[in-house]
């Protein structure tokens, strides 16, 4: 019976690990995906220099034809489907009707699933939320 040289045991141990290696990172994307679909994405408006500035996830939008509010919201209804939650942040400073606005942009595109909060940019920063009749206070950032 001849045994197997350890130059073929040490190859076949490196192909396993490598094997090991793919499925880990495949099954890692994988939830990373299904993570970035199940959180809800943030779409804000705030008043900035006197402008009502629009945000998607932290992206502005709005500001070109090619960049417009319902183009984006297009494409995260057919990269995440109908089921996306959405939470709209207004700015206190801006017109109440953008309220109705951002409602109605999210429902053109097929996007139902959203909760509306208010929020005050006091020296652009989001110092609290609001929703219903309740304050959720937000702390102030660490400035070490």
């Amino acid at each position: 019976m001849r045994r197997p040289s350890t130059g073929l045991a040490s190859r076949r141990l490196a192909l396993l690990g490598i094997v090991f290696a793919l499925l880990l990172s495949s099954r890692a994307v994988t939830s990373q995906q299904e993570n970035s679909r199940s959180r809800p994405v943030v779409l804000s408006d705030k008043m900035e220099k006197g402008i009502l500035v629009y945000r998607l996830d932290g992206t502005r939008v709005e500001d070109t034809a090619k960049n417009s509010l319902l183009k984006n919201l297009g494409k995260l209804f057919e990269s995440r489907g109908s089921a996306t939650s959405v939470f709209i942040v207004i700015d206190v400073r801006a017109p109440f009707s953008e309220a109705g606005k951002l409602e109605t942009a999210l429902d053109m595109v097929g996007l139902t699933h959203y909760k509306l909060f208010v929020s005050n940019f006091r020296d652009g920063l989001m110092n609290e939320i609001h929703w219903d009749e309740r304050s959720v206070p937000i702390p102030a950032p660490d400035r070490r």
